[in-house]
Parts: structure tokens; sequence; C-alpha cells
């Protein structure tokens, strides 16, 4: 076994990604097997001027520990203890063959090896004055396997305070890496936020111009419905027009009829008038023929008008129908203005939201940035 092995912890381990400094710590593991050292072991007949022997052979011993037969410590006698009580000037007579077993220290600070090397230094530190550079007893199942001194104790203690030190450092680290990607995250929900505000002002500048599109739609309608009603007027004039043309027609077909029947009459009386009345028969002849032309121009007449009145009354049924259908449409353009409103209004409470939503975040990012320059100055002191 070593007589004394100092273990240094390894050195952190610096990798570089996605340009941020990753520092990897691997924690050392500490083991009491890699401090205690072997020494010397007498039993309990051993005498001093033996142990000094023992001593003599190996001048790294610092102690010689007593033991039993089964290896179980019953005793600790320090190299400075038995030197003081040998070199006195009646120190050979006195002690030289005495049992080393009257002058050791008969309870000695025993550690098992499975022991925390925190509860070691604790015991070690908390020994009175006189027995405090006193060697440590290590056993396992109550057996001896070594010793620790005051050095190894504070090699000991040192390695757990670097142990301490990089696992300090390495949560440092990781925090301050967590905050860096909190600061990133919350940065991208401020350019979000930010990013939906801006959509949703050009979403209400739509929603707006729509409003007013259907604004200006409806007011189209409300002239067209007011120009068909017009439209129906003038219709319905028109058809009384006709009714009234229909009328005359009839009239003035009644009238070359009456005339027709006139003329034949004359006609007639015209030939028994014999030579004298020829004259009055041409005459006759001609007016029967214009009340024939008369009748037949009243019958077109009759029949145009009546063809009039069936496309005016098809006319005004179409005008009620798309007065109707105006006003269905128009009924649906108010409802879409409606709607473009709460969409504007709903629009409105999303930007007002991603708006504080932006502030809390850059709030949120400053404090971040804040804590991060922090843990970089502890990771800097702890340097």
């Amino acid at each position: 076994m070593p007589m004394l092995l100092e273990v240094k912890p390894d050195q952190p381990v610096v990798v570089l990604h996605n340009e941020e400094t990753v520092v990897i710590v691997e924690e050392p593991v500490i083991h009491l097997h890699q401090y205690y050292r072997q020494v010397p072991v007498a039993g309990v007949h051993t005498t001093c001027g033996e142990a000094a022997t023992m001593m003599n052979q190996d001048q790294e011993h610092p102690c010689i520990v007593l033991c039993d037969e089964q290896m179980k410590p019953t005793g600790l006698l320090m190299r400075e203890t038995l030197y003081r009580m040998l070199n006195g000037r009646f120190a050979a007579d006195l002690f030289y063959r005495k049992p080393v077993i009257q002058v050791a220290n008969a309870s000695p600070v025993i550690a098992d090896i499975h022991m925390e090397a925190t509860t070691i230094i604790d015991i070690a530190l908390g020994r009175n004055e006189q027995h405090f550079y006193d060697c440590l007893l290590v056993t396992e199942q109550d057996r001896l396997l070594g010793v620790l001194t005051m050095r190894d104790v504070m090699s000991l203690s040192r390695t757990l305070q670097q142990a301490s030190s990089a696992e300090r450092v390495r949560t440092v680290t990781e925090s301050r890496q967590e905050i860096s990607r909190i600061n990133d995250a919350v940065t991208k929900l401020v350019q979000a936020a930010n990013q939906t505000v801006h959509e949703a002002r050009e979403i209400m500048a739509l929603s707006k111009h729509g409003e007013e599109s259907l604004k200006h739609v409806d007011a189209s309608y409300n002239r067209v419905h007011q120009h068909m009603d017009s439209q129906g007027q003038h219709a319905d004039y028109m058809l009384d027009s006709i009714k009234t043309g229909s009328g005359m027609a009839h009239s003035i077909r009644s009238l070359a009829d009456q005339s027709g029947l006139l003329a034949l009459n004359a006609s007639i009386e015209a030939a028994h008038a014999g030579e004298y009345g020829r004259g009055f028969q041409i005459v006759a002849g001609e007016i029967r023929a214009l009340a024939k032309q008369t009748r037949e121009v009243a019958g077109n007449m009759s029949s145009l008008l009546e063809n009039i009145g069936g496309l005016t009354l098809q006319t005004v049924e179409l005008v009620k129908a798309s007065g109707t259908e105006i006003d269905d449409s128009s009924v649906h353009v108010t409802s879409g203005g409606a709607t473009f409103r709460q969409l504007n209004s709903a629009v409105r409470d999303l930007s007002r939201i991603a708006e504080e939503i932006a502030m809390e975040g850059g709030k949120a990012g400053e404090v971040a940035e804040h804590i991060r320059m922090r843990l970089d100055e502890m990771v800097s002191d702890s340097e």
C-alpha cells in the first residue's frame, strides 16, 4: 500500500457546443483506500524496546497499532510519544522492558472503511488537543486495514473541498446555460408576440376595410332598392296607360266596324240610285276599305298592347323578386358588418394581450439576463 497518496480531482472538461461553453465536471470518487497507510502491528506482550526497534526499522511509520489475534485494534502508540518516554535519563530502565500496552492510547479513534469522508474529517477535527495529531485507525468489519495521519485527513479534506467547488461550478454553469436557454425562449416569445401584434393590426385594418366595403355595398343595395321601387311604380303607371290604350283600341275598332256598316249601307243605297249614285258608291267603297284598315290597325294595336302589358307584368314580378333578393342580401350584408365588428373587437383584444405578453416577456428577459450575469460572476469568482 502507498505510504501517502494525495489525489487531485480531475480537471473540468471544456467542450465548445453551439458557440457556448459547456463545462462537464467529472466528480472524483473518494475512497479511503486511496488515503490510509499501513503501519507496524504489535501484540499485547510487545515491550517498549521492541516497539522502538520496529520504529527504527522504518522512519516513515508514524505509529504502532496494538491488535489482538483477530487483528482488532486495542491501542495506539504514536512515534513521538514513544521517543519522548525513552529519551529521558532513566527512561531505558523504566520503560524499555515495560509492555507497550501500558503506555499506549487505549481509546484511539476508529473509522470504518465505508464511513463517509466528511464524518471522518469531523471526528478528526473534533478531538481534544492532547490527541489531536494522533492517527485514526481504519478498519473493515473490526479488522485493522491501516491508519490515517492528520496530513492524510487534510488531503482528504482538500479533495472534498475541490470536489465541492467543482460541483458548485458545474451547478452554476448548468444554471447559467439554463438561464441562457430561458432567455432565448423569452426573446423568441417576445418576437412572436410582437409579430402577433403586427399581424393583428393588419387584420384589424383589413377588417375595418371589409366593414367599410360592406357599408358601401349596403348603401348600394339601398339605392338599387329605391331605383327598383321607382321602376315598379313606373311599371304600374305603364300598365294603367296600356289598359287605357287597349280601351281606346277597342273603341277605334268599334268605330271602324260601325263605319264599315255605314259604308256598306251607303253603297247599297247608291246602287239603288243607279247612275246618279255611282259617285257616292265609289266614296262608300273607299270609306269601307278605310274602315277595314282601321279595324286591322286597331286589332294589331290591341294585340301589341296586350303583349306589352304581359311583359310589363313580368317586369313588375321580376322587380318585386329582385327587391326581395336585395332585402335578403342586405340582411346578410348587415350580419357580415356585425361579424366584422366582432372580429375587429376580438383582434383588438388579441393585440392587447400580445402587447402585454411582449411587455412581461421583456421584463422576464431582463431578469434572466441579470441572473445570467450574476452566475457568470460566480463562475469567474470560483475559477
